[in-house]
C-alpha cells in the first residue's frame, strides 16, 4: 500500500536528481548554539533556490521579496536549517511533503542584545519580554551595553516605511525609519520588543514588535538614532 512516507522519499529523491544537474554545492546548517549559528555543517547537498515553486528559473528574487523555494533532496531539512550558497545565504521557514521547502533569502546577519535571560523559552532561564524597556518621558528606549543573547544570525531587513516624527520638538529631527525583519526560529529562544539588533555593518535597531511563530520570527524595528 502506497503511503506518504513512501510517496515523500521518492519525491525527494526527484528533487535531488534535479538538483545533481541544476544547482551547486551549498553548506547546511543546523543552529544548536545561539552564538554560533554556523558553527559546523552537518551536510554539502546540492540545491539550487527559485522564486517561484515550480522552479522556471525565469528570474532572481526581487529586492523586497525574499521568499525562495529550494530545489534540495528534502530527506533531512527541517525549519530553522541555514543554506550558504555560492549565491547567497537562505533559512528554511517551511517543510511540507510533497513540496519543496519554502525559503527565506537573507541579506544581513544580525546580533540581538537585551538583559541575561531575555527572550529565554526554558522556563528557569526566562526574564520577562519586556526586560530592557525604559519607560522614560518620550516612551521606551533601548538599554544599551545588554548582554549579547544571539549573535551572527542570518537576517533579511527590509526598510517598511520612514517612521514617526520624533516627539522631541527640535526643528530638523529626521523620523526614524521603520524596518521589518525575518529571522530563522532560533533553539529555545524567541526575540523579544526593547531588544537591540546590530546588523554587520553596525547599524543599531529597536525591536518594536515580535510575531513568532513555527516559521522564525518577524520584527518590526526602527533604527536607535544616537
Amino acid at each position: 500500500m502506497v503511503n506518504q512516507a513512501l510517496i515523500q522519499k521518492k519525491v525527494a529523491a526527484g528533487y535531488a536528481k534535479a538538483a545533481l544537474r541544476l544547482g551547486a554545492m551549498v553548506s547546511q546548517y543546523r543552529p544548536a548554539s545561539l552564538t554560533e549559528p554556523l558553527a559546523a555543517a552537518i551536510a554539502t547537498p546540492m540545491a539550487d533556490f527559485s522564486n517561484n515553486p515550480a522552479f522556471a528559473f525565469r528570474s532572481p528574487p526581487l529586492w523586497d521579496k525574499p521568499v525562495t523555494w529550494a530545489l534540495v533532496d528534502t530527506t533531512d531539512v527541517l525549519a530553522g536549517d541555514i543554506f550558504v550558497a555560492p549565491i547567497g545565504t537562505y533559512f528554511v521557514a517551511r517543510v511540507e511533503p510533497y513540496r519543496p521547502p519554502v525559503c527565506m533569502l537573507t541579506n544581513r546577519t544580525v546580533t540581538l542584545s537585551g538583559d541575561a535571560g531575555a527572550g529565554s523559552t526554558i522556563g528557569a532561564g526566562a526574564t520577562c519580554s519586556m526586560a530592557g524597556y525604559d519607560n522614560a518621558e518620550y516612551g521606551p528606549s533601548p538599554v544599551f551595553g545588554g548582554t549579547a543573547l544571539a549573535s551572527g544570525w542570518p537576517a533579511f531587513i527590509t526598510l517598511k516605511n520612514k517612521g514617526q516624527v520624533p516627539e522631541t520638538g527640535i526643528p530638523g529631527d529626521l523620523r526614524a525609519g521603520e524596518f521589518e525583519m525575518f529571522l530563522p526560529v532560533m533553539p529555545d529562544f524567541v526575540p523579544a520588543v526593547a531588544m537591540t539588533a546590530v546588523t554587520d555593518l553596525g547599524t543599531p535597531y529597536r525591536l518594536t514588535a515580535v510575531e513568532p511563530s513555527p516559521y522564525g520570527t518577524r520584527c518590526q524595528m526602527e533604527v536607535v538614532q544616537i
